[in-house]
């Protein structure tokens, strides 16, 4: 007579039961976040994490728990000797067998719709602004808010960090994995090193707004300048910059995007991390003569050694903060001081706020209770009138350095301007005279020109806040420095007074 035995069940497994509950939330949350997606219209990304990686990867989990389940059930089965029937075969005369196998079907059907739909989400969520900027809060905060007050503020991230085709994408989310692990276990480096290794030719990306062929001429550039003396007196300087390139009208190549002529070949050796330190740049014409630039002061390069990265010039070179501009703390209250966010009639404003944004903080709250109350402090000591006359200049300008502080200066990542120079000039970082420094010769005894009209005239300065009282002459003037150093600055680079230290 045949062993009768209770029926089983696949849930009696604990493995099973876990499992089925797993995809049971899973697909729950899901559906609940799923109909939050499409009555919502705000971005959220941690909305978008979970309802598009998360959910699906509890319900994979879950459902993988209970296949597992089942293969741990039926080989217990066979060791006991149980005959066991677990196959695909459609047995149209058992109902159980065809009610269990259409109920599988159904599940798997809905689990890879769930999946193909949730992945592709997925790809869209991590590509997005939101992800890239928020998600990682205090990683990324630098790179968003800095991103969001940049020209490219309507380019999506993608666009420059990974651009089309499908090669960058698969590198990008690779390494977006590894920068996913560094950040769970908070091992990722504060600063975020840079520059970008693996960002792809600016050929590929800049270029595909920012034609070369169309960039020529000159442009009328104005700055206005504030002394840290107790008047913070202005100081404006018009500059005629020589954009340059290839002129349609002379057919001329000359200016500033001389360099980026695509006949033009300049590559350069770095002798740090951070591109700072150039001793070596190589020039090759359209026609294939080559020129060699080099320090004396510095050993030749072998080129032959494969640990020597030969680096091909391209936009981000110079344009190195394209749309993660950290402002130096001069800049920041030369233009809140021009705009009067900050009145330029309280006494020592701007030296007084350069001090405290070039402060250490340990962190934001600091920073925002040590500014607002050491600026009140100054003034209540040293102009007591100011703040029985005039205190809410003083508050108004305690507001305008926490906002300033707060666009420029995170120090739970230790970034701020010191931190990502700025090579797009030469006042704080050595910028251009990384390569135009005067030292660089090649063998016939040729230097890169390193002369200031190579890249500007002057064309009006002085001590007023509009260009209109000064003279002006087009064919450029002799720079005049604010403050009398005689002719020092004909000697010495503007970065070693200017430098990062100090911020001005």
């Amino acid at each position: 007579m045949d062993d009768i035995r209770p029926r089983q069940t696949l849930f009696r497994h604990p493995l099973a039961a876990v499992g089925g509950a797993l995809f049971a939330a899973g697909g729950a949350l899901f559906l609940v976040l799923l109909l939050i997606e499409f009555s919502t219209h705000s971005d959220n990304p941690y909305r978008s994490l979970v309802t598009f990686i998360a959910a699906p990867f509890v319900i994979t989990l879950g459902f993988g728990l209970f296949l597992l389940s089942v293969w741990l059930q039926v080989r217990a089965a066979r060791r006991r000797g149980e005959k066991v029937r677990f196959n695909l075969t459609i047995d149209p005369t058992d109902p159980r067998y065809r009610r269990n196998l259409g109920l599988f079907l159904a599940l798997t059907a809905v689990l890879v719709v769930a999946v193909v739909y949730s992945g592709t989400k997925a790809y869209d969520a991590t590509d997005s602004v939101v992800f890239c900027g928020e998600t990682c809060h205090t990683v990324m905060e630098p790179q968003s808010v800095t991103y969001h007050n940049s020209p490219h503020a309507r380019v999506p991230c993608v666009e420059c960090h990974i651009g089309p085709g499908a090669s960058f994408w698969v590198r990008s989310k690779i390494d977006g994995t590894r920068q996913l692990i560094a950040t769970a276990l908070n091992t990722y480096s504060r600063p975020i090193e840079t520059p970008i290794r693996n960002l792809r030719p600016a050929q590929q990306t800049c270029e595909e707004c920012h034609w070369p062929n169309q960039f020529y001429g000159e442009k009328m550039v104005n700055r206005t300048y504030y002394r840290t003396d107790e008047a913070n007196s202005p100081w404006t300087v018009n500059l005629l910059v020589k954009i340059g390139g290839g002129n349609p009208r002379t057919a001329k190549l000359e200016g500033i995007h001389w360099h980026m002529i695509v006949s033009n070949k300049i590559e350069y050796i770095a002798a740090d991390p951070k591109r700072q330190v150039i001793p070596w740049v190589r020039r090759i014409s359209a026609e294939g003569d080559t020129v060699i630039y080099a320090d004396p002061d510095t050993p030749s390069p072998d080129l032959n050694d494969p640990k020597i990265e030969i680096r091909r010039f391209d936009c981000i070179d110079c344009h190195n903060r394209p749309s993660h501009r950290f402002l130096p703390p001069a800049n920041a209250l030369n233009l809140a001081l021009a705009t009067r966010r900050i009145s330029p009639q309280l006494p020592s404003i701007r030296k007084i706020g350069l001090d405290l944004l070039n402060a250490d903080y340990i962190d934001r709250d600091s920073a925002h209770a040590a500014i607002t109350s050491q600026l009140r402090a100054y003034y209540r000591e040293n102009h007591p009138d100011i703040m029985t006359a005039a205190a809410t200049r003083v508050d108004s300008a305690a507001v305008e350095l926490l906002r300033i502080y707060d666009e420029n200066f995170f120090p739970e990542m230790k970034t701020d301007y010191r931190a990502r120079e700025n090579n797009l000039s030469h006042f704080v970082n050595n910028g251009c005279f990384r390569c135009h420094d005067g030292n660089k010769r090649s063998a016939s005894g040729e230097t890169i020109p390193h002369d200031c009209t190579t890249c500007h005239l002057i064309v009006a300065q002085g001590g007023s806040e509009s260009a209109d009282s000064l003279e002006t002459k087009l064919s450029g003037l002799e720079f005049l420095h604010p403050e009398d150093i005689e002719d020092a600055w004909k000697e010495t680079r503007c970065t070693e007074c200017h430098d990062p230290g100090s911020g001005y």
